[in-house]
């Protein structure tokens, strides 16, 4: 985890010379990772990112903040199937976590924005989480004495804009990596899997094919969306985004694309730290990775309308209409699900 945990002091007039900063992702990693060139990530900045998510006064009433609904503690997810805005209004989907979100491009389980400082916006400006005006934010953190200096120190002036303030909290969220986990010390030959933990990593990253041999290829499926080094879905356009036969009535990725072949599809989710971020799914229908498993291994997904060919294909019994993994089987993909929980990442505090 690479975070940069400081105090804000009292202002003195200095040359504006803010502190490099490059998140701590191994170098099988780095390679994914995604900065603006308008936004580097700086100390003081991730430092003010930091400040302005768990202070309150974002919201128009006070009474909520950014980690209201992504709790540090739960992998900066939330607890429930969705989160409450402001007044008790009940969201729409499930709120993820926010760990290597320098890895992607694509934000919000539909894929609208394409960037962290989009998407830093949305929760405080929408009426039903944080409600806050732009121009109320930033009069209000410009009467806050604390904020000027910290704008200061990060952006060169202590004239607060909206932009600044998008700015200071996609550098916070960049800043939140989880890379030591069990999962990243097997990749860099520092640590081995047990045996159960390595059938299900087999198991894990195996498009199964029961033609294969004499005894078929026995897989899980899963890596087909979730790629080894990242584990997140493909970063180049829609192509990280599936229908996995939930039978929702959220059309997801159709409502940016307004395409119907695109409905019911949503983002692929990031796995590290997967076993600490329950309920799943884009609207928390499942409270455990068991529930999930089941999901995927039960025949009726394979009809569901629009669900993606990839899961249709994917049968470990010849002319099977289900996955058909067996129990220990899916006991092994959960074991491997373990291995990417980066318990120093969840220690964090404010």
């Amino acid at each position: 985890m690479a975070l940069f945990f400081g105090s804000c002091c009292k202002e003195k007039e200095s040359p504006f010379a803010p502190t490099p900063f490059t998140p701590a992702y191994h170098s099988r990693l780095m390679g994914y990772y995604r900065e603006p060139p308008a936004n580097p990530s700086t100390k003081e900045g991730i430092l003010l990112g930091k400040t302005l998510f768990f202070d309150k006064s974002l919201s128009a009433n006070n009474t909520i903040s950014c980690a209201s609904c992504h709790r540090p503690e739960h992998a900066f997810a939330d607890v429930g199937p969705v989160s409450f805005g402001i007044n008790g209004t009940p969201g729409k989907r499930n709120t993820p976590g926010l760990f290597n979100t320098g890895l992607q491009n694509r934000f919000f389980w539909d894929g609208r924005d394409t960037s962290l400082e989009q998407q830093s916006l949305h929760p405080i400006q929408d009426p039903g989480e944080m409600a806050m005006q732009p121009a109320a934010l930033v009069q209000k953190l410009q009467n806050d004495p604390k904020y000027p200096p910290l704008f200061l120190k990060a952006f060169g002036s202590q004239n607060i804009t909206i932009d600044n303030i998008a700015k200071a909290i996609a550098q916070f969220e960049r800043s939140l990596v989880a890379v030591d986990t069990k999962y990243d010390r097997y990749l860099q030959g520092l640590e081995n899997l047990s045996p159960l933990e390595e059938k299900g990593r087999v198991l894990f990253f195996t498009h199964p094919d029961p033609f294969a041999g004499a005894l078929g290829l026995r897989g899980g499926n899963c890596g087909d969306c979730h790629l080894p080094q990242t584990l997140l879905g493909r970063q180049d356009g829609f192509f990280g985004f599936f229908n996995t036969g939930l039978g929702s009535e959220d059309p997801g990725l159709q409502t940016v694309t307004g395409l119907p072949s695109d409905r019911g599809k949503f983002k692929v989710p990031q796995l590290r730290n997967v076993a600490l971020t329950p309920p799943y799914m884009h609207d928390g229908r499942f409270q455990t990775l068991e529930q999930v498993l089941d999901h995927y291994n039960s025949e009726t997904i394979f009809f569901m309308p629009n669900v993606d060919p990839q899961i249709q294909l994917a049968t470990n019994q010849k002319f099977g209409t289900s996955l058909m993994l067996t129990g220990e089987e899916k006991q092994a993909i959960i074991a491997f699900l373990h291995t990417l929980t980066d318990s120093a990442a969840v220690k964090f505090k404010p």
